[in-house]
């Protein structure tokens, strides 16, 4: 695929921006999805005559709930298949599972063994394969394109199933005129065996050359907690409610359907051929309403009303097969359902879904598909038993229950409408919090309209939340509205409007685009060129020659830069391009550039180019620049090489957020990683030969991370026994419960943190007092300043045990509550400390009451008497076992404290408290270790 003639290749970059070296991805997922609709739109009408001429309508329900069952059941078992074993393993056993299968249930059928158990068996399977393999086929999608490639090429692919769709029922309808249709089984078996070669070498050649950081990167809107979402967010429930009851008024349809054609049609085969050709003629119309009506309708109609298209024409429908139920009803219902369902109805479930965070979408967008799926076909046949064997009633009570439900769906619609305005509006004032205009109304306008007022009347902040969502929702008639912002002053806006237009796919001005190659703002460069590297589709060599070649530093980075982006995971391209030579150029200029500043432009044109286009050849310019004595240098440095995800950067990276200055820049660079990032630095933090300061940093990398992984990977750095880094875990968690409200912290598992700092808390209580008594007793002078300087050590461990309690309790509490108690306790108001204990002992459960009140209590007191260790029943340990307390855990300045103090102590007893750490991993504390024990063994 790779030596197509120069002509179609051209003809696919020209008609689908298809490049080199994405040929046979493209092609080869196209046929594998294909041949994945294809078979199943065979053996669909196969089995589906088949069950209704053997078995009987009356048996339909109890399949649907069957299906459901099974579903739930497998989809657990296929769910713990993928965390034991690899993805491709799954997928390829899935298909010969699946091949296998056909060819047993084709021989039983065709040899009348078990018929009516197999038909069972067969009905389930299909409604089950449909659902894993097209599932399984679009993760596989996901970790062969990148997301700047699936948002250009998945409409492509997307031609694929709608082939499949068309030409499998038109295929059945014809085969079954020569052969029988249990035969046709064989035929799809044959069909879908060609899927597994097309996978392998999918896999072997796109997806197997990805790092394991880029592969969790690409898969990480796959997460879990779903339901969890679902129910934090009204506007999502009431989505999920919409497609719900939209299948089960799919299912009542199909039920009234496969009932009419079951009654006219009574011979299996001809069945199967009606089957057949309909399946394929609702795919037909359904592509057709898609291209040239599903734009007009949900353009044109207010917020939420285009919801109302699929259920008013099921209910013309419904109320003619009421009056009337004939076969030319049944299709009209069905043909309605399905073809609008695809396209109108989808299109506006997306708009609708619009201020819906996009991870959020992702992570819940399988749950929805397949359990809600499946749940409500389980709830509709349970209707339909209960209705058709229960009460023994016909088709037409059946019409009526659709019409009842379809009632429902118009109200949960129109819920979902105003949810959708309240949602948006909400999302555009967080976007600017500062945001003086006030918003505007949405109610009478489409979703589109909607987009374009907002862009009109918001604030900076405000249109780039907006053109982010156009990049969602890449429709070209917002095209005008961006366009207008390429020359707005604010570049973060006009950096947000070029990558709207890229996924718009839409042509800019040639004389925009040269003043924005131009632009002063160094991204808005890059981004300009990658535009006109995207619109470019014929003399595409001879434009990036010509660009490259610019006497301006500045066009000739950004050519470079765009280059490395679009090329950046396609190494044919990288090839094609020369990428790799013409970055080697830009080095070796680099030293014969006249003026330092220069000098300094294309150091950081080259850095990104590296970092994107992932040059390993020029990972060592990458290292060596880390340590340029330029501070901009620096920090390109620091972004290229998380751009790089090459793993050994990694801890060099790390160590960059030692810096104030440098920090941030290695926080973004290390969340480039995405994911994947979590396990190394878990691992960073484990190892001993860490730099504290460095672990005590990596909580805040993770907060940053909108990923329910970072949340569990906070919650392990509790369990540690360094108290500062579950201080700065606890912090990171306060602060994605309030930017990510939607990833979940268990608050059962909350109190036993809570109990544990408690107690922590008393122990460190006692230390301090028993260090507070020797204070005043005659020491030698040396004596009284290091166990002074241990006591306020031991006073601001205390301190920030106080405030682990409370960020704990900020995690269990609306934390609006929990917050104005602890200032409350810290101020210096004695009457404000009363009333925050007051508030905090009415708003503690009895069993973490009794614990913390009187906790709480001894933070108002200035000293610690003997009363309030009686009443805490606090132990006061001897003071060996206070020193041994004290080093335990991986605080170094209070293990060099309690040295100090053992020194000039001078009891030959102590020395088996040092003893242990003669071997740190931390060459300060060894040191003094070492010093310690030879000067009490001196004595």
């Amino acid at each position: 695929m790779n030596h197509l003639t120069p002509l179609i290749k051209a003809f696919l970059l020209k008609t689908f921006d298809i490049r080199e070296g994405e040929y046979q991805r493209v092609l080869l997922m196209q046929l594998n999805i294909f041949l994945i609709v294809l078979t199943l739109l065979i053996i669909k009408p196969v089995v589906n005559a088949q069950f209704l001429s053997v078995i009987g309508i009356e048996q339909l329900p109890f399949a649907f709930l069957l299906v459901a069952i099974s579903a739930m059941g497998i989809s657990t078992i296929y769910a713990r298949a993928l965390n034991s074993r690899s993805l491709r393993r799954v997928t390829s056993g899935t298909l010969m599972v699946s091949i296998f299968s056909l060819v047993v249930i084709g021989t039983l059928l065709h040899l009348n063994i078990a018929e009516k158990l197999v038909l069972y068996i067969f009905y389930i399977g299909v409604a089950i394969f449909g659902v894993l393999t097209t599932s399984q086929f679009w993760i596989m999608a996901n970790l062969a394109f990148d997301a700047r490639e699936a948002k250009r090429l998945f409409s492509f692919i997307g031609a694929g199933p709608i082939a499949g769709g068309v030409a499998g029922g038109y295929l059945t309808s014809l085969l079954v005129m020569f052969v029988d249709g249990t035969d046709l089984l064989f035929i799809a078996a044959l069909l879908l065996s060609i899927c597994i070669p097309l996978n392998n070498i999918i896999w072997q050649k796109h997806i197997k050359p990805l790092s394991t950081f880029q592969q969790k990167k690409r898969l990480s809107g796959f997460g879990d907690h779903p339901v969890w979402l679902i129910r934090k967010s009204r506007h999502l429930t009431f989505l999920a409610l919409v497609i719900g009851i939209g299948v089960i008024v799919s299912k009542l349809v199909e039920f009234q359907y496969s009932s009419v054609a079951s009654a006219s049609i009574t011979d299996p085969d001809e069945l199967t051929s009606f089957f057949g050709f309909w399946f394929s003629t609702f795919n037909v119309v359904s592509l057709l309403v898609q291209l040239f009506l599903t734009k007009r309708i949900v353009g044109m109609f207010g917020v939420g009303s285009s919801l109302y298209v699929l259920p008013g024409g099921v209910m013309v429908g419904s109320l003619a097969l009421l009056f009337t139920p004939v076969l030319w009803a049944g299709i009209f219902t069905k043909l309605w359902e399905v073809s609008v369902k695809q396209s109108v109805n989808k299109a506006a479930t997306e708009l609708l879904a619009l201020p819906i965070p996009a991870s959020i979408k992702s992570q819940t967008k399988t749950f929805i598909d397949v359990f809600v799926d499946m749940a409500a076909t389980g709830v509709a046949g349970m209707l339909l038993i209960f209705i058709i064997n229960g009460l023994d009633l016909s088709v037409r009570a059946v019409s009526l229950l659709t019409i009842l439900i379809l009632g429902v769906w118009f109200y949960v619609a129109l819920k979902v409408r105003q949810e959708y305005i309240k949602s948006f509006k909400s999302k555009l004032s967080q976007a600017d919090l500062q945001a003086s205009k006030k918003i505007p109304d949405f109610h009478n306008t489409s979703v589109l309209s909607g987009l374009k007022r907002a862009l009109d009347f918001g604030t900076d902040k405000q249109i780039v939340y907006v053109l982010e969502k156009v990049k969602e929702i890449p429709d070209k008639r917002m095209f005008d509205n961006v366009a207008k912002y390429l020359t707005h002053a604010n570049p973060a806006v006009r950096i947000k409007a070029l990558q709207s237009i890229y996924y718009l796919e839409k042509t800019v001005d040639a004389f925009v685009l040269e003043a924005l190659l131009h632009d002063n703002d160094q991204e808005v460069r890059y981004q300009a060129f990658e535009q006109l590297f995207r619109q470019t589709t014929s003399n595409r060599i001879d434009m990036i020659n010509q660009y490259l070649l610019h006497e301006d530093p500045l066009i000739s980075g950004a050519a470079l830069v765009g280059l490395a982006v679009e090329a950046r995971n396609n190494p044919e391209l990288k090839k094609h391009l020369k990428i790799d030579q013409r970055v080697g150029e830009k080095i070796k200029y680099i030293e014969l550039a006249d003026h330092p500043e220069e000098q300094l432009l294309y150091k950081k044109m080259v850095l990104r180019a590296i970092g994107l286009a992932r040059l390993s050849n020029y990972y060592s310019v990458i290292e060596q620049y880390m340590g340029d004595s330029d501070a901009q240098v620096v920090k390109e440095a620091i972004m290229a090489a998380g751009h790089s995800m090459h793993q050994p950067f990694i801890e060099r990276i790390a160590a960059f957020l030692l810096t104030k200055d440098t920090r941030p820049f290695a926080q973004k660079s290390l969340l480039l990683f995405s994911i994947g990032i979590i396990p190394e630095l878990q691992q960073m933090a484990k190892n001993p030969t860490t730099n504290l300061a460095i672990i005590h940093q990596i909580p805040g990398v993770l907060e940053r991370m909108d990923a329910q992984v970072a949340v569990e990977a906070l919650l392990q750095f509790l369990k540690t026994a360094d108290v500062n880094l579950r201080l700065e875990a606890l912090r990171s968690l306060n602060t994605m419960q309030h930017n990510f409200p939607h990833l979940k912290i268990r608050k059962e598992d909350i109190v036993k943190y809570i109990i544990d700092e408690a107690n922590l808390y008393k122990e460190t209580l006692g230390v301090l007092y028993l260090q507070n008594q020797m204070l005043p007793v005659e020491e030698p002078v040396e004596v009284h300043i290091a166990r002074q300087k241990l006591t306020e050590l031991v006073e601001r461990r205390l301190d920030g045990t106080l405030e682990r309690i409370f960020r704990l309790l900020g995690l269990r509490y609306p934390p609006e509550d929990v917050i104005p108690v602890y200032e409350g306790i810290k101020s210096i108001n004695p009457d404000l400390r009363i009333n925050s204990v007051e508030f905090l002992d009415n708003l503690l459960e009895p069993s973490l009451k009794k614990t913390l009140v009187p906790i709480v209590e001894t933070a108002l007191f200035e000293t610690i008497t003997n009363e309030v260790i009686s009443n805490l029943n606090v132990k006061v340990p001897e003071e060996r076992e206070c020193l041994s307390l004290l080093l335990e855990g991986r605080d170094p300045k209070l293990k060099l404290a309690v040295f100090t103090l053992i020194t000039v102590l001078k009891k030959k007893e102590y020395i088996k408290l040092v003893e242990p750490f003669l071997n740190s991993p931390y060459a300060k504390i060894k040191e003094r270790a070492v010093d310690v024990v030879d000067e009490l063994k001196s004595l």
